[in-house]
């Protein structure tokens, strides 16, 4: 409990779960190309929250919750360009919630989401494929992104047949200082290499620093986010 707050209220009140917008830029020459969704369950971090949630094994309804509102809000504060959303890849919405976002987003949101698979959860091929039959289904024309590429289960490259994505992010720890670190740079340069002969675009995250925009700006990065970018901006900001 924070400040007489518990995670049991925010779920079953979810309409007080705010939500911020970061936006994500076109590298070559910074046009809007869209903004990702970060929950902002106060007084708990995201973290704290989704954690919280997993011990009780009720991850389905953070992953409504995200579905459901971020694209409200989006809408709401006509927002251009795509919504990046995350995403567990072992959980699904239950077929209320299903038909209720269906409801929310309508055809506005057709073409606009790009689902961002969190490494929170071990893959299951069985669930994830309902999902995807979802997604598929409903006729929303979604995206797939996978999250902070190059850690964890996510640097695998058997994830990329598996899911396969139309863009990866690259995790902010490659990017920290790259402008300065040849190791970084290696990497990274490796990382596109590989993506441009899969035909995925590329997305920077965690871009901080003038330095660190003026050297990704010169290579092959498709889209750009980071606080150098812009900052998260609650819904109520817009």
């Amino acid at each position: 409990m924070k400040n007489n707050v518990t995670v049991d209220y925010l779920a079953n009140n979810p309409d007080k779960i705010k939500f911020a917008y970061q936006p994500i830029v076109n590298a070559s020459d910074d046009s809007i190309f869209g903004y990702e969704a970060l929950m902002r369950p106060e007084p708990f971090t995201p973290i704290e929250f989704i954690t919280e949630m997993a011990k009780r094994d009720q991850l389905q309804i953070v992953e409504e919750i995200t579905n459901y509102y971020s694209i409200k809000y989006f809408l709401e504060k006509k927002l251009p360009g795509k919504m990046f959303m995350n995403t567990f890849p072992a959980t699904c919405m239950r077929p209320e919630w299903c038909f209720k976002t269906q409801e929310v987003g309508n055809t506005a949101m057709i073409g606009r989401i790009v689902y961002e698979i969190l490494e929170y959860t071990t893959p299951d091929s069985f669930s994830f494929n309902v999902k995807r039959n979802f997604i598929n289904n409903s006729g929303v024309q979604a995206e797939l992104a996978i999250d902070d590429y190059g850690t964890g289960q996510n640097a695998d490259l058997r994830y990329l047949d598996f899911y396969k994505p139309n863009y990866i992010k690259i995790d902010r720890k490659f990017i920290t200082n790259i402008d300065s670190d040849p190791t970084k740079q290696e990497v990274v340069e490796q990382m596109c290499f590989d993506m441009r002969a899969r035909n995925i675009k590329v997305l920077a995250e965690g871009v901080e620093t003038e330095a660190e925009y003026n050297y990704l700006k010169q290579q092959p990065i498709d889209y750009l986010q980071g606080y150098y970018i812009g900052k998260p901006k609650l819904y109520t900001e817009f």
